[in-house]
């Protein structure tokens, strides 16, 4: 009888514990939902979505504001975001899988696969690997040559085909330098290997078996589906919407479009170390090689497709991705069998206010003030392009005049590794024509000299400065550019030449 006592109050007793622990945890989702709504307002956020997972269950899902501003059709926890560069962990992941089958090892040379890769120096070409693809450790700088296919009209093949004319900024092996080139490298390995597109591969290997079937691999799918968020931009304190120019021709790097609900079953998959629902996908050995130091980035670390750092005591797994309107972030934090997944359709600093706020309050750690913090430091950064371009302005030669008539400037320019752009007179103005990226476009308004500066028509892009060069018999020879605010683009590593 006393036995039976005992057992009735060591079960009342968890169901105590068991009581507090769920009222602890609907308080910080409560919280968590609270700071959302608030960011919502202060950035000015058209959409946004979230998912939290925790102990293999979807603990949170929600989406606020509007999938497009023009529509007021609500984001809910089944809207598509462009989720960018979090693609590159589905990619290391079909990677591990073709480890795991022994149809490739990491240390395998590209080249075993892709005979046709070059890097610029023929040394690295032979010795690059696979791992050293997914680790960001080429040598190339941060975001080289993403002109070959942020809204080119590249294939993929070619794309790939001009990194032989990237030059690196390190020796290789010994920096970091985020590289999409690599990753779209290593979505080619895939196809070759399996004779499948990278898309189908992963739809029949990661997406079919975690139940994510509204998942797509394609901008032209993603834009036609009615649940979609668009991306927005402010301009003049005017939010508007980016018009859709991004081609299918950055698999690997990017190229997957997801909810939050879906992702969260690959939140699941990821902290089940390669297991969903009993069915495994990867090896708990692949998941520990992804997560596993590879290149160090300050403090911190990258790994396969995965970024690695620490917070609150905690390691932290994670990955953040941007395109034009678009900011995503998933987040794991393995030893408390947790993560979430942060979406949304503006390019500002919310989805790094609500992530730290979430790693606090889920890590019972007080949150700072991230709110006031980023939108400082936001602030602080529009301020700073402003007076770079007032003080450019103002040490501008004002009286100066170009050199030689207008149409001495025209004709087509090369870049080896870009390719061609046109300089025209359309109207007795100076016009610049990208000609593999059809919105890189605009009028050249004369700066000072044989100095030049373009507001692009393309949405994404802030205001350059060109610049043309001369030979001693007053021939233009060479266009070379400089954007102070460049988002993602290197500039300064074209060198046109003017054809004859």
């Amino acid at each position: 009888m006393k036995s039976r006592k005992y057992f009735i109050l060591i079960i009342q007793i968890l169901f105590l514990f068991l009581s507090i622990d769920v009222t602890a945890q609907q308080n910080k989702l409560a919280k968590i939902d609270e700071f959302i709504n608030q960011a919502m307002k202060d950035w000015k956020m058209p959409g946004f979505a979230a998912a939290i997972v925790k102990n293999d269950s979807v603990i949170f899902v929600k989406g606020y504001g509007v999938c497009d501003i023009n529509k007021n059709d609500p984001v809910n926890e089944n809207t598509l975001f462009v989720i960018a560069s979090c693609s590159k962990a589905f990619t290391t992941a079909s990677l591990a899988r073709l480890v795991d089958q022994g149809k490739i090892q990491w240390d395998d040379p590209v080249t075993k696969y892709l005979p046709g890769f070059q890097m610029y120096d023929p040394w690295v070409t032979k010795e690059i690997t696979i791992k050293d693809i997914v680790s960001h450790k080429s040598g190339l700088a941060t975001f080289s040559g993403d002109f070959l296919w942020l809204s080119s009209n590249y294939s993929r093949e070619e794309v790939i085909k001009r990194i032989r004319y990237l030059k690196p900024t390190s020796s290789f092996r010994s920096k970091y330098g985020y590289q999409n080139l690599m990753f779209i490298t290593a979505a080619e390995i895939i196809k070759a290997v399996t004779d499948t597109t990278w898309g189908d591969y992963i739809r029949a290997h990661i997406l079919n078996p975690l139940g994510m079937k509204h998942t797509d691999t394609s901008y032209k799918i993603f834009n036609n589906d009615e649940n979609a968020a668009k991306a927005h931009y402010l301009k003049n304190g005017v939010m508007k919407i980016y018009s859709n120019t991004q081609q299918d021709n950055a698999y690997g790097a990017l190229g997957i479009n997801s909810s939050a609900i879906e992702m969260a079953q690959w939140i699941r998959l990821q902290l089940g170390k390669g297991k969903y629902n009993g069915e495994r996908i990867f090896s708990e050995r692949q998941s520990n090689e992804m997560w596993s130091n590879q290149t160090p980035i300050g403090n911190n670390n990258y790994g396969l497709g995965w970024m690695i750092g620490y917070k609150n005591g905690k390691k932290i797994i994670s990955h953040g991705g941007g395109m034009p309107g678009m900011i995503s972030n998933v987040t794991l934090i393995p030893e408390d069998n947790f993560g979430f997944v942060l979406l949304s359709n503006l390019e500002v600093g919310m989805v790094s206010a609500v992530n730290s706020y979430i790693i606090d309050i889920m890590t019972n750690v007080e949150p700072k003030d991230y709110e006031k913090m980023i939108l400082e430091g936001f602030a602080k950064r529009e301020e700073s392009r402003e007076k770079e371009l007032k003080r450019r302005e103002e040490i501008r030669i004002k009286d100066s005049k170009p050199s030689l008539p207008l149409e001495k400037y025209c004709g087509m320019y090369e870049d080896k590794m870009y390719g061609q752009a046109e300089v025209s007179l359309k109207n007795g103005k100076l016009f610049l024509q990208f000609i593999h990226t059809p919105t890189f476009k605009g009028e050249l308004k004369h700066y000072q000299f044989d100095q030049f500066y373009i507001d692009w028509e393309d949405e994404f892009l802030t205001r350059g400065f060109v610049k043309f060069e001369m030979d001693f018999k007053a021939d233009v020879k060479k266009m070379t550019f400089e954007v102070p605010n460049s988002p993602d683009f290197i500039f300064t590593e074209l060198l046109f030449e003017k054809g004859k």
